[in-house]
């Protein structure tokens, strides 16, 4: 689903206008019997008679909906109140028009006075809804008084809220909230969604969000073209690789896994199985030499391959290249870093493996803190090939320490940060996290909405590394591969929080229900087909 800025919707409206000759009163009419669609069927239940309902109207065409929502409500049956958060003289244009056809019908209007906020509380209270239409897409930093404590009002109330466009005091561009704002059970974002409304904290401020048709014209508001796209079951089934009755597993491709030291085993055995529940025809471990009996029982499926030359740590030598480059031949796409190590030796083996390999690599864990101190490998020239088959997932620690800097600058702005690396290094780069972002050269950015807390568990993140190899070694470009793997991941995640919940939730619990997963998202691909 593409998602838009606030500067491309303003954009949008104008269009919509000069382009279509769609007059603005249009549009803001449409906006307001969509969030009035909303309110009777989610939260009235179809019986809006008597039902007490509290609008904020700000100074804007926010305010201008929340007139039109009252309008329309009142014609209902509904008890209709609104607060105007500023004198009736400065609402212009489409909004100035709305106001005056809810005084005419004598609908209760007031002005907000800065020192009667508290005396709002108890009607905030006994309201069935309160409409939020204070602010609009054009709000950035904080809250000023009253306003501020107003909405700290709303939000002590308790009473249903339902944003329009955006939860007041919340950032559209980037979801950031900064001081008060308002938490709403829905909101409705006119048009097109907005990009704030799906990014940490903003997503945790909208609730539900539900996007309201305006009248835009299919070509205003096409799917194509976009810069930024939320990943849903559709996008992923679109690309999912098919399974055709003549294949076999050398048509599923050859995930060579790289990784283990001492007391990390687990983490090449965990993205070696999540390859194989992907999908991959074959799977191959490649570990320390001392370490491989502990692998090989770990694994049943995925084939076993000793490293020789390893160093007394159970870790990867400069050796090490050359000796497994059999298994390197075979391999269709490498994953390397689950339990790697930091040692100088693996760092030595990393780096001739990084310029010596050609095919799709995934580098996760310890070999990003490698990369970390080896930059120039993401950013050589010679290198700058190869790199175009390169996912990078890092974690936001990691990706700090790729970046040269701290972990809330990366939290704070991780779209830049992730566009910034990408274009850069010339690599796809998963930002792990809440939200996770996937960037590529020359490519939309990617928010995945599906996870939980309970991803919060060593070992998950091999899981993810797994299962991105796996849809590459299936053919998958690597920002699709990136995309589908988060998706897939964090869903298989929401699956069985439902069932179990988040506590104690772990890595192996995934590797289950992945398939299931896949198996869903590969029915809605063939509904979309036949129609």
């Amino acid at each position: 689903m593409r998602l838009v800025r606030a500067a491309e919707m303003r954009e949008m409206d104008l269009d919509a206008t000069r382009c279509y000759g769609i007059p603005g009163l249009i549009l803001m009419e449409n906006a307001g019997l969509g969030i009035v669609d909303v309110i009777l069927h989610q939260f009235f239940k179809g019986e809006p008679q008597g039902k007490k309902v509290f609008i904020l109207a700000g100074p804007g065409n926010n305010g201008g909906d929340g007139f039109v929502v009252a309008r329309h409500l009142i014609n209902k049956g509904a008890l209709v109140q609104i607060v105007m958060t500023t004198s009736p003289d400065n609402y212009k244009g489409d909004a100035a028009i709305n106001l005056k056809i809810v005084n005419d019908m004598g609908i209760s209007c007031q002005v907000l006075q800065p020192d009667a906020v508290s005396d709002l509380q108890p009607i905030i209270k006994e309201a069935d809804i309160v409409v939020d239409a204070l602010f609009g897409t054009g709000f950035k930093g904080v809250p000023r008084e009253p306003l501020a404590s107003l909405i700290s009002k709303v939000n002590e109330a308790g009473s249903p809220v339902l944003a329009v466009d955006i939860p007041s005091g919340m950032e559209a561009d980037t979801g950031c909230v900064n001081g008060e704002c308002i938490k709403a059970a829905a909101t409705v974002t006119m048009g097109m969604p907005k990009i704030g409304l799906y990014l940490n904290p903003g997503s945790d401020y909208a609730g539900e969000v539900v996007v309201g048709d305006i009248s835009f014209p299919p070509q205003l508001k096409s799917e194509d073209g976009g810069g930024f796209y939320l990943v849903d079951e559709q996008m992923v089934a679109g690309v999912l690789p098919s399974r055709l009755p003549m294949q076999h597993k050398g048509d599923f491709g050859h995930v060579v896994v790289i990784g283990g030291t001492r007391g990390y085993t687990g983490a090449a055995a965990l993205a070696s199985n999540a390859a194989l529940r992907g999908g991959a025809g074959l799977v191959t471990a490649v570990v320390p030499e001392q370490l491989y009996p502990i692998v090989a029982v770990k694994l049943t499926e995925a084939m076993t391959y000793p490293a020789p030359g390893s160093n007394n740590g159970g870790g990867f030598s400069g050796l090490c290249c050359a000796a497994i480059q059999p298994v390197l031949d075979k391999a269709t796409v490498i994953a390397v870093g689950p339990g790697l190590g930091q040692k100088e030796e693996t760092a030595e083996f990393l780096e001739e493996l990084l310029t010596k390999t050609n095919v799709p690599l995934v580098l996760d864990a310890d070999a990003l803190n490698i990369l970390a101190g080896k930059k120039h490998l993401l950013t050589s020239a010679s290198l700058a090939e190869q790199r175009r088959r390169w996912v990078l997932t890092p974690h936001p620690g990691e990706m700090a320490r790729l970046c040269g800097t701290s972990i809330s600058e990366i939290q704070e702005n991780r779209l830049e940060y992730a566009e910034q690396a990408s274009q850069e290094w010339g690599v796809t780069v998963v930002l792990k996290g809440n939200k996770t972002i996937i960037a590529a050269p020359g490519s939309p950015l990617f928010i995945n909405p599906t996870g939980n807390p309970g991803l919060a568990s060593g070992g998950t993140g091999d899981v993810l590394a797994g299962l991105i190899a796996s849809f590459l070694a299936q053919g998958s470009l690597p920002e699709q591969a990136a995309y589908c793997g988060a998706f897939i991941h964090g869903l298989a995640a929401d699956q069985i929080a439902g069932k179990k919940g988040t506590n104690g939730m772990i890595a192996g619990d995934l590797l289950d229900e992945i398939p299931l997963v896949i198996e869903g998202l590969s029915a809605v691909g063939k509904r979309g087909r036949q129609v």
